[in-house]
């Protein structure tokens, strides 16, 4: 049975990694253009995660999963409530991301909580066009999600401090409106990077193209920039798609390359 939480303690932060969904078995070719495949075809354990944060006081929700029951299932675990949950924030609108932030009666699963995404994202899927080009069940889907997050979301642009120690940054290229966020700590920072990684292989080799990115091209230069940044900090790496539980830190190597180090869950 796959496990459901990891909980860890990073500084003076405590968390989980929450599964939200069981992993699928894929092979990093399939992510990549005919001209960088390799000739193992290695398959790997694909995760799809979300996280909790007890930070500074609060508790924080990074995503929220692909239904309204196992994330507050497992925070219960924890002894959290839904309606306990200050903080959500949102990196983009992919369904195992948010569609655990409505119930089935289309009402807030974490209904006392600040809602954070990006206005790219948000304007992206309150245009009637953008709907209507979906397959039925997934346009019901977000026009539930766009009116019960309508009076609530909040929304930034640019790199934001959204609290004292979280920071909002644009990550363009994934998704539209992928952003990740990241918590000064009183060691190094931990960073939650979505979906900029989704194989180990594109965070040592960011200038590799990913084939299931909106934006290839895009999305390569935000890695850059981003994993440039994640070796020099030291920080702790949470992505969602890693294998469970998708942490790790980055260090650098000769020219453009790079070592992801994973943290280990048996230890």
């Amino acid at each position: 049975m796959q496990e459901l939480i990891y909980p860890f303690h990073y500084h003076d932060v405590l968390g989980a990694v929450i599964r939200v969904l069981d992993d699928e078995i894929l092979s990093v070719n399939d992510f990549l253009p005919a001209e960088h495949r390799l000739e193992s075809n290695d398959e790997y354990e694909f995760a799809y995660t979300c996280c909790y944060l007890r930070y500074r006081g609060k508790n924080i929700l990074l995503d929220a999963g692909f239904d309204p029951d196992t994330t507050p299932g497992a925070l219960e675990c924890m002894d959290v409530q839904a309606e306990d949950v200050d903080l959500v924030l949102i990196t983009h609108g992919d369904r195992d991301h948010v569609a655990g932030l409505i119930m089935h009666d289309g009402s807030l699963t974490y209904p006392h909580a600040r809602h954070i995404m990006s206005s790219e994202l948000w304007n992206y899927l309150s245009q009637p066009e953008t709907l209507d080009r979906m397959p039925d069940d997934r346009a019901s889907f977000y026009r539930a999600f766009v009116r019960a997050l309508d009076s609530e979301v909040e929304l930034y642009d640019e790199e934001t401090t959204i609290e004292e120690g979280i920071t909002f940054i644009p990550n363009p290229g994934h998704r539209v409106g992928h952003v990740i966020y990241a918590f000064e700590t009183d060691g190094t920072p931990l960073v939650y990077s979505a979906d900029a990684f989704q194989h180990v292989l594109f965070a040592e080799h960011p200038d590799w193209p990913n084939v299931t990115d909106s934006d290839p091209d895009q999305a390569m230069e935000s890695r850059r920039q981003l994993v440039a940044k994640l070796a020099e900090s030291h920080a702790l790496v949470l992505a969602t798609h890693l294998p469970f539980p998708g942490m790790g830190t980055l260090s650098s190597q000769q020219g453009h390359l790079y070592c992801w180090s994973p943290v280990d869950p048996a230890t």
